[in-house]
């Protein structure tokens, strides 16, 4: 092959497929509830770039793009998890905002976890209230890191943003996902609680 040669698309080549070598093939749909594996497959992915720009010292400039769309998304997920079994585990109706505004779900979140029988601190949710703020003050639709621009052909970046460090990103997610990776184990502990007890009544008296 010619050294300039590129790789071009084929006509039937196939994008979604299972391949021979078995390790690289992906599983899908092998739990009732793929929540889990979203939520942490964005978080692995962003910490995975930057491990990359530590490693090489380059890339930054365009993988600060996808990083922080990452994390980002990552944290959209969780709160809504935490949201959906947060209002399940207090028999509350289970939904969530259908929309990607972080102050939105962690205003719902937020008293979630103030209710639960080991009550989050209020120093730990204080501490997270400010870097929910700072996200919505630099992405607070989900639009600033995946288009240039907006609908209205403005920059998708507030002009005073200069520098991020991405190191530094991934030290403070690191610590906010160690949080809420925690809030979400423990809703998920007292919410199967509840359903053993329930199916024991169930059992036992015919009725949760």
């Amino acid at each position: 092959m010619d050294e300039f040669d590129l790789p071009w698309p084929q006509k039937g080549d196939k994008l979604f497929a299972a391949g021979q070598d078995w390790w690289h093939n992906a599983c899908l749909n092998y739990l009732g509830d793929d929540w889990e594996l979203y939520v942490n497959g964005y978080k692995q992915a962003a910490d995975v770039l930057v491990e990359h720009v530590i490693q090489i010292r380059s890339d930054q400039d365009t993988l600060v793009f996808p990083i922080v769309f990452l994390y980002r998304q990552y944290l959209e997920l969780r709160l809504k998890q935490l949201i959906r079994d947060g209002c399940q585990l207090f028999d509350q109706p289970a939904s969530f905002p259908k929309r990607h505004e972080l102050g939105r779900l962690w205003a719902e979140c937020r008293p979630i976890l103030s209710k639960l029988e080991s009550p989050v601190p209020a120093s730990d949710l204080e501490a997270v209230d400010e870097a929910i703020a700072q996200f919505c003050a630099v992405d607070p639709i989900s639009q600033a890191f995946r288009y240039p621009t907006d609908k209205e052909g403005q920059p998708s970046l507030p002009a005073n943003l200069r520098y991020i460090n991405l190191r530094n990103l991934a030290e403070v997610m690191e610590k906010i996902s160690s949080f809420f990776d925690a809030a979400a184990m423990m809703i998920s502990v007292y919410l199967e609680q509840k359903r053993e007890i329930e199916r024991e009544y169930l059992d036992i008296f015919g009725f949760p």
